[in-house]
């Protein structure tokens, strides 16, 4: 199952605004990946930045997923361990980023397998 293309959006949800010791939030600032596969599928994948707990924005997350979806252009997306590590021989931190094309290869693969993706 080749990965053909990854679609990337940002988009901004309004939410009560939310306060912890380090700032205020007023939008939960998200960004959401879809990778497509030759196999006729395609996964799903999100993360919500929270900068100032893990030194994240949306736009650094936008930017490391346009990198991340041309390292994985053309790779195999049922091997998750090594498209994963790839990520991490790529560049330190980024886990928000990361996070969002991780739970991507899980929903290919459940969706190869005919399986919800709890299973």
């Amino acid at each position: 199952m080749t990965i053909l293309h990854t679609d990337i959006y940002k988009f901004s949800i309004p939410m009560h605004p939310f306060t912890i010791a380090t700032g205020t939030m007023h939008y939960a600032q998200n960004i959401l990946i879809r990778i497509h596969t030759d196999a006729g599928f395609y996964g799903v994948g999100e993360c919500s930045a929270f900068p100032m707990i893990v030194g994240e924005t949306q736009a650094t997350g936008f930017e490391m997923a346009k990198d991340f979806a041309q390292l994985w252009k053309g790779k195999d997306a049922k091997d998750l361990e090594s498209r994963i590590a790839e990520l991490h021989a790529f560049t330190a931190f980024n886990a928000t980023i990361k996070s969002a094309f991780d739970i991507a290869l899980y929903d290919l693969a459940a969706k190869a397998a005919n399986q919800p993706l709890y299973h």
